[in-house]
This record gives C-alpha cells, structure tokens and sequence, in this order.
C-alpha cells in the first residue's frame, strides 16, 4: 500500500510539475530560431522547449555540494575538450598515464563521462547525482544567473570557458546544418548572425 501511495504521489508531483512548466511557457517571450521551432527567453537567455524544462528541474532539484566542480560553457566553445582534460586531472591518479589502452577517455565519449546537467534533468529526471563520486563533476550551458541557488550559495568551483563569438558562431552554424538540415536549408545565414548578436541561439 505504501508503494503504490509513494508512485501515487510522485506522478501527481511530475504532472503538477509540467501543468506549472507549461503555463510558464505560455506566458514567455518566444520566437522562431536557425535550428529550433522555437527559443523561449527565460531569465535573459534563450532556450528550447526541452532545455528549458531541464533547467527548470535542475534549479528545482539540484543540490550542489561544496567539493563540486562545474563546468560552464556557450554551446560551441570548447565543452568536449574542456570535459576531457578536466576529467583526466581529476583522475590521473586513478588512471595514470600507460600503454594499457584503459583509460575511461580512450572508450568513452566524454559526455558520458562529465553529465550534462540540464540535459540529464530533461532526459532522465530520476538520475541520482548523489551518487557520483566526489568531487562531482558535472557541465551546464545554464549562465550563472540561471544556476540553482544551491550553487550559487555553496563553495563549489566554477570553470567557465569562452571562445571567440565568431569562431563560436561559425561552429554552431555548420552543427546547425547537421543536427537539423531541413530547418536550416532556407534559413538566410545574415538572419542567423542576427539572431546570434540577440543571444537567440541554442543552449
């Protein structure tokens, strides 16, 4: 009886949670992007549909601990390669150097590795961040602003990485063009540098 009265109540929390994340939609700023039907602009920053409910989630239910470490970057700017070498400081005591070919980074895409917080929280809400190991390691294009309060009020670290806007821009157009080529194809690229400079771009 208990079981049922627990799944009972989680779905009624995870349906009161998307009525409250639609009706916040609703009532959003949005408009149409160079590869998403739609951005919606929430806290300043411009986000699609599925982002956003991560993020919303995340700022719901993420607790940061002071031994944390975040990775913060735009999409485009170095995540992979930012993901990879901290993970290999990280671990190099555990995974030192050598010709054994098992280090994690040789057979694992480094997203698999390093979560990506709001992407999690959109794909799998039940996921248990309390049980990486410390410090956990995590990324987030969320900007500071956006981050839950846990983070902001804790002592973990924060590492941000930029790159040029032009190079950034430049790299997310072609992706643009592979992740979503229908939506691309007619989508002028002097509109797309437009919408860019506004900040209206995929998270």
């Amino acid at each position: 009886m208990a079981n049922s009265e627990t799944t009972l109540s989680k779905l009624l929390a995870e349906a009161k949670f998307n009525q409250e994340c639609d009706e916040l939609m609703s009532s959003l700023p949005k408009d149409r992007s160079f590869f998403a039907e739609y951005l919606y602009q929430y806290q300043g920053f411009w986000y699609p549909p599925n982002i956003l409910e991560g993020i919303l989630l995340c700022q719901k239910l993420f607790e940061a601990k002071d031994s944390d470490i975040i990775l913060v970057t735009n999409p485009k700017s170095g995540t992979t390669w930012l993901k990879s070498l901290v993970f290999a400081l990280l671990n190099r005591h555990k995974f030192p150097v050598s010709s054994s070919g098992d280090h994690p980074l040789l057979v694992t895409n480094p997203h698999l590795l390093v979560p990506f917080l709001e992407g999690v929280y959109y794909e799998s809400p039940k996921f248990d961040f309390s049980e990486l190991p410390s410090p956990r390691l995590m990324n987030t294009h969320i900007s500071h602003h956006s981050l839950p309060e846990s983070v902001k009020s804790s002592s973990c670290k924060i590492v941000y990485c930029f790159r040029n806007p032009k190079d950034m821009f430049v790299s997310l157009w072609h992706f643009g063009k592979k992740l979503a080529p229908e939506e691309i194809a007619d989508y002028p690229i002097e509109k797309a540098v437009e919408a860019f400079c506004k900040g209206k771009f995929i998270a």
